[in-house]
């Protein structure tokens, strides 16, 4: 039986959609083994994995103090050498600074899960985002990860066209879905008290406003890319027409603490008289989060796990993508249409953009409640292979070894 887990990923508490996934992948796990398990996470800040789990949850400090380079160092190579299972989730799977571990995992993975292999120990990709990957020594790196798994799970075809490209048998590559539409929200009681404290009252209808710092940066644009002025000035100029119009109070969702001094600057030059109100992360916990970006009427989102909380909790959406990845995911609900890129940004767009989705809310919903059950049942597939592993016994070399 699988009594421990490590889960190597993105764990700094600063990112809502990082911490919504592991959340969602703890829970299904869970539910799928049919018992609690304990994970050991090893991330920069272990206060907030402590204090914003539900589950059993050991923080693993990786600060230099603890003789370790972001994830490169003894404590991750200890927890993976110590837990009966690893997992890698999210997306970090990607080749820009290879060799870098402040910033890449790719190279740290290279490293340390080849010791832990030699070690019998299991191991899977849990619905992860790979790529990009642009140079021969990331793809090889990827390539030699891959092999190392018992599974390879992966939430989009961008990722399993990828992971094919560069020599992983296809039949080992399993499409699924973004593990934090398992994730549950926070209670009605706790959401509802959020609300009032958001200044909105009880069946108000609200939209939703999400931007990213990258702006256009990430986004694979070919037009020539803009800076912060120019964003905030099309984009307050397209709110204050899109406010007036409608006449429904805003709200301000900021999902990563990097992106909350662009939203509060946004904020600020809207100044048509609706009521304004800000959802941060520094504040409310992913739970929390899921739980009020559903009684939005609409949201129109830059980041990828912005949109997936809200369609996960059948609230109609609408993208200006700040990564290819947010594009991909709205291919997979079929609401392509409803994506606007960069390459198309000015704020006239913006006005059309926001107006057709709130004309069209209840289409988008409509979508959603065909679509999500069936994401939904993707994601959980991953969890069903842990419980695989679970119910299947060690081979002998893996019981000496263990």
């Amino acid at each position: 039986m699988i009594k421990s887990i490590t889960l190597l990923g993105s764990s700094s508490g600063r990112n809502a959609g990082d911490a919504a996934l592991i959340a969602g992948i703890m829970d299904s796990i869970d539910a799928a083994c049919g018992r609690r398990l304990r994970y050991e996470i090893p991330t920069i800040n272990p206060n907030f994995v402590r204090r914003n789990y539900t589950n059993e949850v050991v923080p693993i400090g990786m600060m230099p103090w603890h003789a370790s380079v972001k994830m490169l160092g003894v404590p991750t190579l200890r927890s993976i050498l110590r837990t009966d299972l690893t997992l890698v989730f999210d997306a970090i799977l990607f080749d820009r600074s290879l060799y870098n571990p402040l910033f890449n995992f790719l190279s740290t993975l290279r490293v340390l899960l080849p010791i832990g292999k030699s070690a019998g120990k299991r191991m899977g990709f849990f619905n992860v985002s790979a790529g990009p990957v642009t140079t021969p020594a990331g793809r090889e790196m990827l390539r030699a990860v891959s092999e190392l798994m018992d599974f390879v799970t992966v939430r989009d075809e961008n990722s399993a066209a990828l992971l094919r490209d560069i020599g992983v048998r296809e039949k080992q590559v399993i499409v699924t879905a973004d593990a934090a539409l398992t994730m549950r929200s926070a209670t009605p009681d706790r959401v509802d008290s959020i609300w009032r404290e958001l200044g909105f009252q009880a069946g108000q209808e609200v939209l939703g406003i999400n931007v990213s710092a990258y702006l256009d940066s990430w986004s694979g644009s070919k037009r020539k890319s803009m800076g912060k002025d120019e964003f905030l000035r099309s984009y307050s100029g397209a709110l204050n027409t899109v406010a007036a119009q409608l006449g429904v109070p805003l709200l301000f969702v900021s999902t990563q603490h990097h992106d909350e001094p662009l939203t509060r600057e946004l904020m600020a030059l809207v100044t048509v008289p609706v009521h304004k109100a800000l959802l941060s992360n520094r504040v409310f916990s992913p739970y929390d989060i899921r739980g009020v970006l559903e009684k939005l009427q609409l949201l129109f989102g830059m980041r990828l796990h912005a949109t997936i909380l809200a369609s996960a909790g059948l609230t109609p959406v609408l993208a200006l993508p700040h990564q290819p990845k947010v594009s991909h995911y709205f291919g997979t609900l079929g609401l392509d249409r409803y994506v606007l890129t960069f390459d198309d940004y000015s704020e006239q767009a913006l006005v059309q953009h926001l107006l057709r989705g709130w004309d069209e809310r209840a289409r988008i919903r409509e979508q959603l409640e065909k679509e999500i059950p069936r994401s939904r049942e993707r994601a959980f597939y991953a969890a069903q292979l842990v419980a695989q592993e679970d119910a299947r016994p060690l081979a002998a070399e893996q019981r000496i070894r263990a």
